[in-house]
């Protein structure tokens, strides 16, 4: 008999490894990535695992280090025969792991995420069949090379481009301006949509250097917020910013101090569309921010590019490289 092919299972935590501890309490997480195949230990048959519990939280606890060394791990499982590998995780973050880990992922075998909304206790708990969806995504040969994945409820999305929208909702997750890339029929991948262009060579990722924060933008902004979080260390700034990327006039003068400190980068906190580059010139628009020194995102939200600052900036790449990468991303 040949031999099984072999599925790498990393676990982070995350509502699908929770469970309730007593009555009236909330759920914590409980289950490693062991526990976890055996909800679906009918597939050892055809499968074999190799399994690592990364992390055991809630995911907004999932730190950059956790998904470094998950990646990591994965690259060895991979090298060591795997045909791919997937990751449990919390719904909460996971699209930020998802991108982070597409950031980096320099395989050309298929990272998948996948997570659950309902613990396994709950009626109608999803965990398990989303796991089996992974693996399955995991070992099709048509998910090779295209980076990280994440699968919920049926539907798969690229690592780069997937949301969640909706705090309890089984289909909580959707791809704004976009569509999913495929979906899981009678337990098969049908992957239906695929770019039309091909990966962006991964970054590599160095130590943690520092904070990148994320400031949000509004009517009545003095730019008090920014210019304290720099004040206070930051490393690089995301403004959430309104419109096409826009701030006020009395923000984008606090942002002409900033710049020769440290990166800033603007973001749209509309969710849909890009920033803009050659529309709006009054003062805080984006030809008067980008005139400033102004790195603009593109269509990458403010937690993408949060996550892009903070491997450049783990890495001290130059502005320019700052500009290169967010143009080549925020487009793609």
């Amino acid at each position: 008999m040949s031999e099984l092919p072999v599925v790498a299972v990393a676990s982070f935590g995350g509502t699908i490894a929770m469970a309730a501890t007593g009555n009236d309490v909330g759920v914590l997480p409980e289950f490693g990535a062991d526990d976890l195949i055996a909800s679906v230990s009918d597939l050892e048959t055809s499968v074999r695992f190799v399994t690592r519990e990364v992390a055991n939280v809630g995911s907004p606890s999932v730190h950059f280090d956790d998904v470094l060394n998950g990646v990591r791990w994965a690259r060895e499982q991979v090298d060591a025969g795997a045909c791919g590998v997937v990751m449990t995780h919390g719904t909460d973050t996971i699209e930020e792991s998802a991108y982070l880990a597409d950031l980096l992922w320099d395989r050309d075998a298929p990272l998948v995420f996948t997570g659950a909304m309902r613990s396994p206790e709950e009626p109608g708990a999803e965990g398990a069949a989303n796991l089996r969806a992974a693996i399955s995504l995991a070992l099709a040969p048509g998910t090779r090379e295209l980076g990280s994945l994440v699968v919920m409820n049926d539907q798969v999305f690229r690592g780069d481009r997937v949301r969640k929208s909706h705090t309890f909702a089984v289909d909580a997750f959707d791809t704004p301006c976009y569509r999913p890339i495929g979906r899981i029929t009678e337990g098969e991948p049908e992957i239906d949509w695929l770019p039309a262009q091909p990966r962006l060579a991964p970054l590599t990722a160095g130590p943690v250097r520092g904070e990148v924060v994320i400031v949000g933008a509004g009517i009545g902004d003095t730019g008090f917020g920014l210019r304290a979080v720099v004040d206070a260390g930051a490393a690089a700034l995301v403004i959430d910013g309104v419109g096409a990327g826009h701030v006020s006039a009395a923000a984008a003068d606090v942002v002409s101090e900033l710049v020769p400190r440290i990166p800033v980068v603007m973001v749209s906190r509309t969710r849909g569309g890009r920033t803009g580059t050659r529309t709006y010139a009054y003062p805080g628009a984006e030809m008067d921010l980008i005139q400033r020194g102004v790195v603009m995102a593109g269509r990458l939200n403010a937690a993408q590019a949060r996550l892009l600052a903070w491997v450049l900036v783990s890495s001290s790449a130059p502005i320019g490289t700052w500009r290169e990468q967010f143009a080549l991303r925020g487009r793609s």
